[in-house]
């Protein structure tokens, strides 16, 4: 058997591979209601100083010294804790959090805020 029927035999179950692989990978895409992977953009560590539900405001103390900084949420910012979505009223002063955000006229929008377990490392 020469090398053009070999190939011939594998191509086509090749196909069907890469074809799955390809469906499994945009249904992953596809699910946007789980716990997102890392966000590109304007990242903030700190811990939670105070919750304004009605304002929709997150004051956040950095975990260096430093002036807190005042987030503004709206209906799109999303809230995680261990994984799971939770409400911006669960939110508790003290906690530690990461904050994804951007900025637009001086003021920081979050649109993820992630309580974290414990304190990233610093370097």
């Amino acid at each position: 058997m020469n090398a053009k029927h070999t190939l011939a035999r594998i191509a086509p179950p090749l196909n069907i591979i890469c074809l799955l692989f390809f469906a499994v990978l945009l249904a992953g895409c596809a699910s946007s209601g789980s716990y997102p992977g890392p966000v590109h953009g304007l990242t903030f560590n700190g811990t939670i100083q105070s919750v304004d539900l009605k304002e929709h405001r997150l004051t956040v103390a950095p975990l260096i010294p430093g002036e807190p900084v005042v987030f503004l949420w709206d209906d799109s910012t999303k809230f995680w804790k261990k994984g799971d979505p939770i409400k911006a009223d669960v939110l508790e002063p003290t906690w530690p959090v990461r904050v994804h955000y951007h900025t637009s006229s001086g003021q920081a929008t979050a649109h993820h805020v992630y309580v974290e377990l414990t304190y990233p490392v610093l370097h």
